[in-house]
């Protein structure tokens, strides 16, 4: 969702109704930090993850400016009557949702021992998934070709439970976004926070007890093989 002005200025009421910019950031799942960068213009978008948290807080306020016709706010409607399916974004923001099936999309799956030496700069994701795909899992949002899912196993379930199918894709991420990060270290992956401050990445692990890595450009390419922008994450229950 591209943040228009209209949504900024009932984003600053719902903070303004919330008592404060902390206690709003908290209830839509994201940091004191990313309300700030959305209120300031510096961040232009919102993705379907967090707009799903954030509307029902704002949804009252989005009134008519005067400006012309705005844009379509709320996603379809969903039905009672499919599998439902958990997306999360933080784990203080969970939002559930019935799934149409005829609404669902498909990306190819990989598990992390399929991706422990796939490097973007040699290997094209068509190969990858010719070569070792396990399928195909299931998302609300449109799969486009540079996209791809893992299954997170139990060995590397924290903040998404073992059993999550995320989706990612390859793009650059925006401040504030998940990402998934492949260590250059055999085997490691990283879901974490991506921030950018001039020439430093901070990476904030999602998964307790990591420590959070600040990076310059040059330090980023030493320790990271690849990186990609978490774009859902699903759960069958």
């Amino acid at each position: 969702m591209v943040i228009t002005e209209t949504i900024r200025q009932a984003i600053s009421t719902a903070i303004q109704q919330s008592g404060s910019a902390l206690s709003f950031a908290r209830s839509v799942g994201v940091s004191h930090t990313t309300v700030a960068y959305w209120l300031q213009g510096r961040t232009h978008k919102i993705n379907s993850t967090i707009w799903n948290n954030l509307f029902p807080l704002i949804e009252g306020y989005l009134g008519d400016t005067g400006t012309g016709p705005e844009p379509s706010y709320r996603y379809p409607a969903l039905t009672s009557s499919q599998p439902k399916y958990v997306l999360r974004e933080r784990p203080a923001a969970s939002s559930f949702y019935d799934a149409p099936r005829e609404n669902l999309n498909s990306a190819p799956l990989f598990y992390f021992s399929d991706l422990a030496d796939y490097d973007p700069a040699f290997d094209s994701l068509e190969w990858l998934t010719q070569e070792r795909t396990r399928g195909q899992a299931k998302f609300t949002l449109t799969v486009v070709p540079n996209m791809f899912a893992v299954e997170v196993d139990a060995k590397r379930a924290g903040f998404f439970p073992a059993g999550t199918k995320v989706l990612l894709q390859n793009v650059a991420p925006d401040d504030g976004e998940v990402v998934l990060v492949k260590l250059r270290e055999k085997n490691r992956f990283l879901f974490a926070r991506y921030g950018r401050n001039a020439g430093t990445v901070t990476l904030t692990p999602l998964q307790k007890g990591v420590k959070k890595l600040t990076l310059s450009r040059e330090e980023f390419h030493g320790v990271c093989s690849w990186i990609a922008t978490v774009r859902e994450a699903v759960q069958l229950f």
